[in-house]
């Protein structure tokens, strides 16, 4: 819900977007335009190949572990449990996005007829050309003090996706945490993180390196460093959308926004092409410790953006406000169904660790680790013998 009486100010006095005006009439030929097609179904297959890739190795792993004669996969309930929150995430996006495409669609159109073209004859090319889709989107979510309620929460499970693919992914030995990173922000990062945490579980502790004590001098700055900063560039310029400053300064609008998206592809991809020994925390000298800040950090961040947006919010249009922009607008609903299966996905995780001895370990768990890989376990399970030992399972 926007402010009363805004207008955006790329629309000119008469509130008809200038974007829409003075354009040259459509060809009388078939309207086609290669490039923006080209565009537009790159970013299609690129959501395709991606989604597929990750769960080419996920069936890959799987069926690992399941021949394994020594390794064991997880509960059958915990993979079945995201792998249908990856279902609802993709199912619930692409049926949101789709709406907003046709929403684009015709209110584009609709401005165009006004001047050279006719709604008898669908212009798609024309429309993809004259329409920057991601800033459109980006706008509607952004733009109005009850839709940000919404959107604003995704920056910070996009840095908490980022931040546990550094502490956990990397660790487990998976090296194309940038697909994941990549993943969640062209589609959702709901569906990513489930996908993420699927692999976490699909895939065992590696073996243990030999100690690099004797190899690398104990140092203080490590990869954590990186990671701080992109929380900080994600949490911020979060912090800043809220401002409206930015909802009526366009050429400042676009900077803020791509900021938190560059931030957190940075360390994914350096991973991807860095060989490990470079960009290792592991003889960092509080490397036990470095990862519980960041967390905290992460938490801090994002709940003192959560509580001002909310204020806001609240003050604008109050509970009923907030909640009815749920549905007002399809870009609004794909971004708030992603935020609310975060939290179902996080929430479940958390449930299924409580219940383990081994919560996925932080750094200084290396030994424990170690050991169960070694012992070739899928899983860390342990339960209590009734002499208060324990045994695995």
């Amino acid at each position: 819900m926007a402010p009363p009486g805004y207008v955006p100010p790329s629309y000119a006095h008469n509130n008809i977007p200038e974007r829409y005006m003075h354009k040259d009439p459509p060809p009388p030929e078939a309207d086609t335009n290669t490039r923006a097609y080209l565009v537009f179904f790159s970013y299609i297959g690129l959501c395709f190949l991606l989604s597929v890739f990750i769960i080419s190795r996920l069936v890959k792993n799987f069926n690992v572990l399941s021949k394994s004669t020594t390794a064991r996969l997880p509960a059958k309930a915990h993979i079945g449990a995201f792998a249908t929150l990856a279902v609802l995430s993709l199912f619930t996006t692409w049926y949101y996005m789709s709406n907003y495409f046709r929403v684009s669609y015709q209110a584009w159109a609709m401005w165009r007829s006004r001047y050279d073209i006719s709604q008898d004859t669908m212009h798609w090319g024309l429309w993809l050309a004259e329409t920057s889709l991601f800033r459109e989107f980006w706008e509607t979510v952004v733009v109005g003090n009850a839709r940000y309620w919404w959107s604003h929460q995704i920056f910070f499970f996009a840095s908490g996706l980022g931040l546990s693919l550094e502490e956990k992914g990397f660790r487990r030995g998976i090296k194309y945490t940038w697909s994941f990173m990549l993943l969640g922000q062209i589609i959702s990062i709901s569906f990513a993180t489930n996908l993420y945490l699927l692999t976490l579980l699909l895939t065992p502790p590696p073996p243990h390196s030999p100690s690099s004590t004797g190899i690398y001098r104990r140092r203080w700055l490590g990869p954590w460093l990186f990671n701080l900063l992109s929380i900080i560039l994600t949490i911020w310029p979060a912090y800043q959308l809220a401002d409206e400053h930015y909802w009526y300064h366009q050429t400042e609008f676009m900077p803020m926004l791509l900021t938190p998206h560059v931030a957190l592809l940075v360390m994914p991809l350096l991973r991807a092409v860095v060989p490990r020994k470079y960009l290792s925390d592991s003889n960092v000298e509080f490397a036990g410790t470095v990862y519980k800040f960041l967390w905290a950090a992460n938490n801090f961040g994002g709940g003192l953006l959560f509580t001002r947006v909310t204020a806001v919010a609240y003050k604008f249009s109050g509970p009923r406000g907030i909640w009815q922009q749920l549905w007002e607008h399809p870009a609004v609903s794909s971004i708030a169904f992603d935020v609310i299966l975060c939290w179902i996905t996080w929430g479940t995780w958390w449930a299924i660790q409580t219940r383990t001895v081994s919560a996925t370990p932080a750094i200084e768990d290396d030994k424990k680790e170690d050991e169960l890989a070694g012992a070739g376990s899928g899983r860390a399970d342990a339960v209590p013998e009734n002499d208060g030992t324990m045994r695995r399972r």
